[in-house]
């Protein structure tokens, strides 16, 4: 955990002793209330100089000149073979631009991408040990936001700022949900407001409704085993053909354009205990079908799931993962064909 976070958490009057709410009982909180959740594994770097933008658009899969200051975009950044090796959220600020993802995987890129600065006036600064983010959702959670900051954003990924405070609106449905990204000499008086006023939730239930949402996400355990494209990056807006190179760029072009893609993101759910990432579905004759992008405990007992599936056997009626049988669900958006 990050030392903005500890910071709050050791501050705040939440007894540690007492449980936090069932997965159902948080679910009725975000329709009737609100819920709010610390993210500590959740990492910022720092992209800045007069040339942050150039290279940016050059190494990642989003066009990164041409963010308005009321957006956010997600992206990859991709090794030669077009595989994965993060996938980050976009952040225009006053001073750069800032990536968010999971703090681990963005630790590990960052002296590979450092690698590539050569002679670009770009300065890589990890902001995790000095920012915290926290995960809102429900008609309260909003209403206390607009508190905060006077006016929310009206689209998906929009961005509202107040202050350094960062305020994102996330995919979900049919309750709003927010990211809020926050210094640490501010979180803690946040997170006690904010806490007070809410249910608190944990990150795996976040994790829950951002698998609801249909985003994925690259952990240590799958970094480069996934184009983006298999990733339904493309639904999501986190892939722009017309921007010219970056690592990867012509596999992951030759798959849109020659329409090769025979696999992607499947939802789902198991009866069982969520699977880590990076395990392996099989078919009824225990051929890899396919390999788990994240889940999550739900309410009845099992768990809901990301996977990435061969396109041919997505219809099998005999996928399982650890013996258990795989149902698919609906995304919430149009897959790619």
């Amino acid at each position: 955990m990050n030392e903005p976070w500890q910071h709050a958490l050791t501050v705040s009057a939440d007894d540690p002793s007492q449980p936090l709410p069932g997965i159902g009982e948080l679910e009725a909180a975000m329709q009737d209330g609100g819920v709010v959740t610390p993210l500590p594994a959740l990492g910022v770097l720092h992209v800045a100089g007069p040339d942050a933008a150039e290279f940016l658009h050059n190494q990642l899969t989003q066009d990164t000149k041409n963010i308005a200051e009321n957006e956010t975009r997600l992206a990859a950044w991709c090794n030669p073979k077009g595989r994965a090796r993060i996938l980050v959220r976009i952040v225009p600020s006053d001073t750069g631009l800032l990536l968010i993802a999971d703090a681990d995987v963005l630790a590990a890129i960052q002296p590979k991408l450092q690698m590539f600065i050569l002679r670009s006036q770009v300065a890589l600064t990890p902001l995790t040990p000095t920012e915290g983010l926290m995960g809102l959702a429900g008609p309260s959670a909003e209403a206390l936001l607009t508190q905060t900051v006077g006016s929310l954003p009206d689209q998906v990924n929009g961005l509202a700022r107040a202050g350094d405070l960062h305020i994102i609106k996330l995919p979900g449905e049919p309750q709003p949900r927010y990211l809020l990204l926050a210094p640490g000499a501010q979180l803690a008086d946040i997170w006690q407001q904010y806490s007070a006023a809410l249910t608190r939730a944990d990150a795996a239930f976040w994790q829950l409704l951002d698998i609801r949402a249909g985003l994925p996400e690259v952990t240590s355990q799958t970094q480069e085993t996934f184009i983006p494209t298999m990733l339904n990056l493309e639904p999501l807006q986190g892939v722009e053909y017309d921007k010219g190179c970056y690592p990867g760029q012509e596999v992951i072009a030759r798959m849109h354009y020659l329409g090769q893609l025979k696999r992607r993101m499947y939802r789902a759910r198991i009866d069982a205990e969520p699977p880590a990432p990076g395990q392996t579905v099989v078919d009824g004759k225990d051929a890899q079908a396919g390999i788990i992008v994240s889940a999550a405990a739900n309410a009845e007992g099992g768990s809901e799931l990301l996977a990435v599936l061969k396109i041919d056997k997505a219809t099998d009626t005999d996928l399982r993962v650890n013996d258990a049988a795989l149902t698919l669900l609906d995304l919430p958006y149009q897959p790619p064909a």
